[in-house]
């Protein structure tokens, strides 16, 4: 499948809410243990939280959503951020946050998740920037093997709990 990376303009944002809605219905089924910490947002609910989210980083001047596209269709999206970089690891004054990424359905395994990283981590490297962080939702093993192949490690385990309140 031949796919185009480019960069989406803010204004442009809304073209991202069907593939993020597939990322969300992923993450629906393979994130149900969750739901005995907290139920999961309706659908377009996390879209109108994550839009929301995307305007504000698309804000700051090293923020890209890449897009890679095939003819007048989305395939798949990268968000990536600049944050500062804190804690013990020397990896310079700012560190990439691969915010999103997410695939088509019809068009996974075909390179374009691939082609997404490549981009976001030429991008990052273009600004001095030497480690992206990427988070990936526990039980996503397809997801967390991608990223290894691509060259990521372990870093941090996040882990929930609910407080009672």
């Amino acid at each position: 499948m031949e796919s185009v990376i480019d960069i989406l303009a803010a204004r442009d944002i809304d073209r991202l809410r069907p593939l993020w809605l597939q990322l969300q219905a992923h993450h629906r089924r393979i994130g149900s243990h969750l739901e005995a910490v907290a139920p999961m947002r309706p659908p377009e609910d996390t879209w109108r939280v994550r839009r929301e989210l995307y305007v504000e980083w698309l804000r700051s001047p090293l923020t890209r959503a890449f897009t890679a596209g095939g003819g007048d269709r989305l395939l798949g999206y990268a968000m990536v951020r600049v944050a500062e970089s804190p804690g013990s690891w020397q990896w310079g004054e700012r560190v990439g946050v691969l915010e999103t990424l997410v695939v088509d359905t019809d068009a996974r395994g075909a390179g374009i998740g691939q082609g997404l990283v490549s981009a976001a981590r030429d991008y990052l490297a273009q600004h001095g920037v030497k480690v992206m962080n990427i988070s990936v939702l526990a039980g996503n093993d397809a997801a967390l093997r991608f990223y290894e192949r691509e060259g990521a490690a372990a870093f941090v385990r996040t882990v929930v709990m609910p407080t009672g309140g």
